[in-house]
């Protein structure tokens, strides 16, 4: 799975120009960026990503879409339910809740798959939180890699801890917070399931010796015509 790491919508319809891209996730702060506004009320933020929902429903090409609840559990249940009533009629896209690594939030991850939605645990940078996201019934859990590795000396060993429960659970890891291409290779020796913003995207064909090999394959078609 392929997501774009955006709330911009024009930002989106250009990712799903790139080969593999399924859909989009997105969070507070990035929906308020795509607004202009440094902060933003709760009714003006899921304001926001009812109009993304509202998008996706007509976009063939949207698969899955990932949204972060604020507040508490019984917010983020309302919040999952106004978003599926914008999706319509369009039941095969995928909604998924992303919810904070709190009692609180993953509290709602059963009653979430109750009205159709799964749940990502979103922000978990230890074992601990992702096997008690997988017990309270998560989906899945996002760990932010790029954060992980410049806080955390021995990133690959907690992240080899984080993949090995999801894993044993049959469940989603999602890998975010890329800086750069060379965070998602990395990441994909431990998850296939990763979210970019566009610039990283753009960047994950980049190869110099691709390129070498390309402009080799151009000019022998032309010196032999």
């Amino acid at each position: 799975m392929l997501l774009v790491d955006t709330a911009d919508q024009n930002a989106i319809l250009d990712a799903l120009k790139f080969p593999g891209v399924h859909g989009f996730t997105t969070n507070p702060a990035l929906i308020a960026r795509a607004a202009g506004a440094e902060t933003l009320s709760l009714d003006e933020y899921v304001a926001a990503a009812r109009k993304l929902c509202g998008m996706s429903a007509e976009i063939g090409s949207i698969h899955q879409l990932m949204i972060q609840s604020v507040g508490s559990a019984d917010d983020a249940l309302w919040q999952a339910a106004c978003y599926i009533d914008d999706l319509k009629a369009a039941r095969e896209k995928k909604l998924w809740i992303k919810l904070a690594p709190t009692a609180t939030s993953l509290a709602c991850c059963r009653s979430l798959k109750d009205i159709g939605c799964a749940s990502l645990a979103t922000a978990v940078f230890t074992a601990a939180q992702a096997y008690v996201a997988m017990e309270a019934g998560a989906d899945g859990v996002a760990v932010y890699l790029g954060r992980l590795m410049r806080h955390e000396r021995d990133w690959e060993k907690q992240l080899e801890s984080v993949a090995a429960i999801v894993k044993s659970a049959e469940r989603t890891l999602l890998l975010a917070s890329f800086p750069d291409r060379q965070t998602v290779e990395a990441g994909l020796r431990y998850s296939h399931d990763i979210t970019a913003p566009p610039s990283v995207l753009e960047d994950l064909l980049t190869s110099s010796l691709s390129q070498e090999a390309i402009k080799a394959f151009d000019a022998k078609v032309v010196s032999e015509r």
